[in-house]
Parts: C-alpha cells; structure tokens; sequence
C-alpha cells in the first residue's frame, strides 16, 4: 500500500490574481473604484451595464461583484438577479453601491436578491477596500483549497496506476510462471508417453518404425525392425552399412531408395502390403510394408507408422512348392514343407509353434499333412 500524501509532500499551486467585477454605467464612477482597489493587486474587470456584467460572467469567475444600483434599461437588482439564476455564477458575492438616500426598501430589495453588502456612496475607500480584500482572500483560499483537492486527486490517480501496473505485472509474472510449470508438465507427460510408447514398440514382434513425413527420417524403430534386413528397410542409413545389399520390387527389378516403402510412406502413400525382397550377406528375405499417418497428438505433428510383415519362411516355402509342382520327377520334401509351414509367422505376429517331433515320425501318419502320394 502507497503512503497518503502529507502537508509536506501536497504538490505545489500557484494561484493567478482574483478577478473582481465592477459594474457602473459612469466611467467616473469605474475610474474612481479602480483607484480605490488598485492597492489589493487583483485583477479588475469594468463593465458599463448589467448585460456587459452578464457577459463577463460567462467567461470567467469572479471573487466579488461590485454593483452600481442605478443604471439604465437593466438597474442592478435585475442584473443580481440574473446572476443569482446561474449555477456558476450563484454563490458570488455582490456588494451593492448606490447614490440614493438611505432607507429601508432599497437595502431590502437588495439582500432579497442575494446581495452581502450594500455601501452608500461616496463610501470611505478603506472600509471598501479592506471588504473586498475579505472576498478576495476568501476566494483565494477556496481556490487554493479546490486546486490542491485536485492536485492531490491526481497525484492519487498516478498512485493508483503505478499500484495497479505494478500489480498486472506481478500478475503476470505469476501468469507466466504458471504457463512455465504447465508446459513443463505437459512435456514432462509427453515424455513420458512418448517413452511408454517406446517400450511398447520395442517390445512387439511385429517390425515397426515411425518416420517423420517428407523427410523420410526416422524416430524411432523397435528392435524386431531393426533386425530385419539388416535395419535397412526402417532406417534410410542403414544401407550405407550393406554396399552389396540388393533390394527388388515385386517386378524383380532393383529399387531405388526413392521407391524403398519407408520412402513412399513417408511421401504419403498408404501402403497396404506392398513387397520387398533382399540379398544380403549372402541371404534372402522378403517383407511386406503397410503403412499409416497418424494425426496429431499429445503435442505431437504427424507421424507415418511403418509395418513391416516377414515373409521368408513363406516364400521359401512357395519356391520349394512350386518347383516340386515343375518337376514331376524331383520328389516333394514334406518334412521341409511342413517345417517351413511351421516356421511361417502367425496373423497375430506371436513366434512360430514349437516343434514337439510327431509330424517328423515317419511311423506316425498325419491328418494334416499325409506323406501318402507324395512325390
């Protein structure tokens, strides 16, 4: 909290001179009034008729109004009591002064009308000046009063900004910590998902891998991926490792790294079991390649998912069927078949049945696979 402003600390107000209104339809008599209050230093103001005195009012405020009674068309009660009728103009004082014989009706048309005073001329010069002085030392100290009011307003309205600026930047401040402490959180569980999804990944059978669109960068690969190929077909770096590695299409024809499914999918294709085959280290393998865009999430931009399906053991066993179908004379080997069948890779990507040796007792028929006609 500000500290109120004291005596001391009140901004400082220079007060002008007090104008004072004189009003007389002789310019006698206005030469010999400001002759008489020249000494108070004030500001004098003349006018020649209640409609000029009127006029004056309009513009500026007055300590005192020192009014003649007799002047034509408007004579000083109507002039005070016009002047009586205006909101600004209502609590000035009026000091009457009149050449006409003391009595009881015109000192009483005169306070009727709001009139403080009311001097007979010729008046003594000091007992005017020393009552206008009263007036005017009254109005300076108001004024002096209603300018320091509004000084201190304003130096109050320049408090109450600085507490209320000071008081939006801490809250701000504390806006921004608390935007800090989110973001922190949110990134925090990001992380956190973002190394759950990882352990998930890793832990699938199934080779999976997820690469940034367009570029074709890879963020992360499980390990099942990573084993496949040589981790060629999840990793575009992997290739560099494997100069003799060999990659076809379903045409046989050597790919590019432009047509590899990583870089497809990472163009956008949706790949929904499109075929590579390999030669690598001396070893052929072939996959299939599916692939997805996943949407934003958790604070996350697009990712393409990129599946890849062994099929080895699968086409192995094509090539061993279909050369037997070729050659009527060469025997079909049905223990390798059923040992390929057994070795091929369930829908749901769990490990291959174990072979527990009955389907390779000759001795023991099988209802699945007969050995009856082979050959």
């Amino acid at each position: 909290m500000s500290t109120p402003p004291t005596r001391e600390r009140l901004p400082a107000v220079t007060l002008e001179p007090a104008s004072v209104l004189l009003v007389d339809d002789q310019a006698e008599g206005l030469l010999a009034l400001e002759a008489t209050l020249a000494p108070l230093g004030q500001r004098l103001v003349t006018a020649r008729s209640g409609r000029e005195a009127l006029r004056h009012l309009l513009t500026r405020d007055f300590a005192v109004i020192l009014l003649d009674v007799v002047m034509p068309e408007m004579d000083g009660f109507e002039t005070a009591q016009l002047i009586r009728e205006r909101e600004r103009s209502r609590d000035t004082p009026i000091l009457f002064l009149t050449a006409l014989s003391q009595g009881q009706l015109p000192e009483l048309r005169a306070y009727a009308v709001g009139a403080v005073d009311y001097l007979l001329k010729p008046y003594e010069p000091e007992i005017l000046r020393s009552k206008v002085g009263v007036f005017v030392d009254l109005f300076r100290k108001t004024e002096l009063v209603r300018r320091q009011a509004e000084a201190l307003r304003e130096v109050q309205r320049h408090e109450h900004e600085r507490e209320l600026a000071e008081a939006n930047r801490r809250a701000e401040v504390e806006r921004g910590r608390v935007r800090e402490e989110l973001l922190r959180r949110e990134m925090e569980t990001s992380r956190s998902q973002y190394r759950w999804l990882e352990a998930v990944l890793a832990a699938l059978p199934t080779p999976l891998a997820l690469v940034e669109p367009d570029s074709g960068r890879t963020l992360l690969a499980n390990r099942a991926a990573q084993g496949l190929a040589g981790g060629c077909l999840a990793y575009r770096e992997a290739k560099d490792l494997y100069a003799d590695a060999i990659f076809r299409g379903p045409d046989g024809q050597p790919l590019p790294e432009a047509a590899m499914p990583l870089m497809r999918a990472a163009r956008g294709e949706a790949l929904q079991g499109v075929t590579v085959e390999w030669e690598l280290n001396g070893q052929h393998g072939a996959a299939l390649a599916f692939s997805a865009l996943m949407p934003q999430m958790h604070g996350r931009p697009e990712t393409v998912l990129l599946a890849l399906l062994d099929v080895t053991a699968l086409r192995a066993t094509e090539r061993e069927l279909r050369r037997a179908l070729l050659s009527r004379d060469a025997p079909l080997d049905a223990d390798r078949l059923v040992e390929g069948l057994r070795n091929l890779p369930p829908p749901d990507g769990s490990p291959p049945a174990v072979d527990t040796g009955q389907a390779s007792n000759p001795g023991t028929p099988s209802a699945e696979h007969p050995r009856e006609g082979n050959g």
